[in-house]
């Protein structure tokens, strides 16, 4: 007789299912659920980055910077109502910042949706730092609507206004487009790692010159 080992409630196991068992732990302690969540996250993006080649997304960051297109025609709004306040004063007022998803969602632009899915798996460090430019874009350019607005409500000359709006939003624009095609540029005297650092140093250095001139 082949003595057999005991449960709790006295039923005996038999080989083949302590053999089972044992098979389960061993698996539960080589694979985790965080090594099966990043194998299928690695995948993902690799699926994704097999589809972008052809597509005006870039192939390391799984950004698009055509998104950017959307502060860029601000700029233009600014550059037209220094020489036409009458012709793009409504046009300016209408501006409102759309999100990554909201501009894609109503744009034309033909790799739409697959531009939403890749950037919603994206690198999670690259896709931090882009979400912060984009939302430093999106304050940048509230408070300088706000401020030419109240200057084309009190009849004050816009040129001098309108090109600082300008030049302040595209110091961000190339902030946010240097994360979304994996260029940053390095400033002159600096090592290439500290090339994340010189996109900020411009942009201090220009607001700091015009500090005040934009606040509430």
């Amino acid at each position: 007789m082949i003595w057999q080992p005991l449960v709790e409630d006295g039923s005996s196991i038999m080989p083949h299912q302590k053999n089972s068992n044992a098979q389960e732990v061993e698996i539960e302690d080589d694979v985790s659920r965080e090594d099966i969540v990043s194998a299928f996250r690695f995948a993902m993006v690799g699926h994704f980055r097999s589809h972008i080649p052809g597509t005006n997304i870039n192939e390391s960051t799984l950004l698009a910077s055509d998104y950017l297109n959307h502060f860029h025609e601000l700029v233009m709004l600014f550059e037209a109502l220094a020489t036409e306040p009458e012709g793009f004063a409504q046009d300016l007022r209408a501006w409102r910042p759309l999100t990554y998803e909201e501009h894609f969602g109503q744009s034309g632009f033909r790799d739409k949706n697959l531009a939403i899915a890749a950037y919603r798996r994206a690198p999670s460090e690259v896709r931090a730092r882009f979400d912060e430019a984009v939302a430093k874009l999106h304050r940048e350019s509230l408070t300088v609507i706000a401020f030419v607005g109240r200057q084309l409500d009190t009849g004050q000359p816009l040129e001098g206004a309108c090109q600082d709006a300008v030049a302040r939003l595209r110091v961000l624009i190339n902030e946010a487009n240097a994360i979304a095609t994996g260029e940053l540029p390095a400033q002159p005297g600096q090592p290439e790692d500290a090339g994340d650092k010189g996109g900020q140093a411009a942009v201090d250095a220009l607001f700091s010159s015009n500090l005040g001139r934009f606040d509430p």
